[in-house]
């Protein structure tokens, strides 16, 4: 254990572990894949019921009639220890979008903000494979990471009460695709016409913690 890996208690049916600082680490985001990957040790533990993955985190919830946190703590802590980063690269996945430079947009909101053009913040968005961290928020959520230092840009100061289904957005050093019509303080700069989220489907969800984004423009909106 590190100075840098902290036990939080959520109420008395979870535990939050935290292991970093600071700015994203896929080598770290890699050992969280590893330790809560399919067959791992931790959902085998009496008691536990979900071994959620989150960036830099891992919420355990369990019952603690049957364990006592204390002991929970101990095993989570120890498979910490042991674990190794997961060397499956994930698959690749290409998401078309369609850019919003229209007039008032968020796109050029932030790109004004940033120092940049409407052109520029495209091709940077374009421009670097990205890293699905996780999946959360609700259900085919993909969390990634991976953008350009030049495209972070804080959320909006007031969320929308609903964006439209599968708009594309920039929330700090995250990107991802809002699969629902939902609340969100996300900076929309475009959409998709690729489903993230197949409730019917033998994989519900089209992307995975590991898997490799790259978005490609296809045109503006």
């Amino acid at each position: 254990m590190t100075s840098e890996t902290r036990f939080h208690l959520c109420g008395t049916g979870a535990l939050l572990l935290d292991v970093a600082k600071g700015a994203f680490d896929l080598s770290i985001q890699q050992r969280l894949w590893s330790l809560c990957g399919a067959g791992g040790k931790l959902k085998a533990v009496p008691g536990v019921s979900d071994v959620v993955l989150g960036v830099n985190s891992v919420l355990v919830t369990f019952d603690p009639l049957v364990t006592r946190v204390e002991e929970l703590q101990r095993t989570v802590a120890a498979a910490w220890r042991a674990a190794k980063p997961a060397t499956d690269a994930g698959k690749r996945v290409e998401i078309p979008v369609t850019y919003d430079t229209s007039p008032g947009s968020d796109l050029l909101t932030i790109a004004e903000s940033l120092g940049l053009d409407a052109k520029e913040v495209i091709r940077l968005h374009t421009s670097n494979e990205l890293r699905v961290a996780c999946i959360g928020s609700f259900p085919g959520f993909a969390f990634m990471v991976g953008m350009p230092p030049q495209l972070v840009a804080p959320r909006r100061a007031t969320p929308r009460l609903r964006v439209p289904k599968n708009s594309v957005g920039i929330g700090g050093a995250h990107t991802g695709v809002i699969p629902f019509e939902v609340p969100s303080g996300w900076n929309l700069i475009g959409m998709t016409d690729v489903e993230l989220f197949s409730p019917t489907s033998a994989e519900p969800c089209l992307l995975a913690p590991g898997d490799r984004v790259q978005f490609v423009e296809r045109g503006a909106m």
